[in-house]
């Protein structure tokens, strides 16, 4: 089986918008299709169909879209055999974990819906759910033309940010179709699995932190259980290590504060509590490719 991350994405080009955390391609009928069969991927993804059909094997599970339907594929599902009708027109929107762990509405909203949405992927929107999602959509790919620097990211992140709530909402509506409606997670209920509630916690330190807390040990300290039992928590409910979530949320950050931030280097080397500017250099060259101030001033170009 092979594993597919949003960095891969990212490096292969295969989006039609790009940004820290979430991709967008327009067409997927340019993907090599049958590359991506036998693959589990290490990110969310949502797949709107909106012309024709596609069919496809999830978890060893068999959906079938027709035009309005909406799927979200969630880390870790196992996707076996992809197919496409003729004139096919589905659009998908790929986002690293970190675009739903640090954005505050997104983060409230999800863990009640979580269980619901991994057991019931597939969604047929009414007419009136499916314009809601197409005119966010379609918003986005306007912004993406507009070529205002990093207003231009910041607009299309929010318009994301509000296109999953909306779906969020449609999600809510699905639940109390069927009875399924719940109140929201007590952390003190037996029937909620352990190694759920670690993450669930671990999560919303990891945000708290902003990338100042890098150890795994200590994470585990916070949360009162060894770091070995924190690993197989995790592991278990998001198929990757706690390393992977603390590097994943340090690296957002970093990229925020070079981007975005008047900050000097050595300013955001300290407020990360790096031991040294060297260190943090090292850091940096290590998971973004070039040094801080390299990735800084390419980026102001770009912006």
């Amino acid at each position: 089986m092979r594993k597919l991350d949003f960095d891969d994405l990212w490096k292969n080009h295969l989006f039609d918008y790009k940004d820290v955390d979430l991709l967008v391609i327009d067409d997927i009928t340019r993907l090599q299709l049958a590359d991506y069969e036998n693959t589990s991927l290490a990110f969310v993804m949502g797949v709107f169909c909106m012309e024709g059909r596609m069919q496809c094997v999830v978890d060893g599970q068999e959906y079938r879209l027709g035009s309005g339907d909406f799927f979200i594929y969630y880390p870790g599902m196992m996707i076996g055999e992809i197919l496409l009708s003729a004139k096919a027109n589905v659009k998908v929107i790929a986002f690293a974990q970190r675009a739903i762990d640090h954005s505050l509405y997104l983060n409230k909203y999800v863990w009640d819906n979580l269980a619901y949405i991994k057991e019931h992927p597939l969604f047929t929107l009414s007419e009136r759910e499916r314009q809601g999602i197409s005119h966010y959509y379609q918003l986005m790919m306007i912004k993406k033309e507009s070529g205002e620097g990093s207003f231009q990211h910041d607009v299309v992140r929010l318009l994301f940010q509000a296109l999953m709530l909306e779906f969020l909402m449609l999600v809510e509506r699905r639940r109390g179709m069927i009875g399924d409606r719940q109140p929201q997670v007590d952390e003190k209920d037996s029937s909620v699995r352990q190694s759920a509630l670690v993450y669930r916690r671990f999560m919303r330190l990891l945000s708290e932190s902003s990338g100042r807390v890098r150890s795994v040990s200590a994470f585990a300290n916070m949360l009162h259980v060894t770091p070995k039992y924190l690993s197989k928590c995790i592991k278990e409910e998001s198929g990757r290590s706690p390393l992977d979530h603390i590097h994943e949320t340090t690296v957002n950050t970093i990229r925020q504060q070079l981007r975005y931030s008047n900050k000097t280097v050595k300013e955001i080397s300290t407020e990360l509590d790096f031991p040294n500017l060297s260190f943090f250099g090292k850091f940096v060259k290590a998971h973004l490719g070039m040094a801080p101030t390299e990735y800084r001033q390419k980026n102001l170009k770009e912006g």
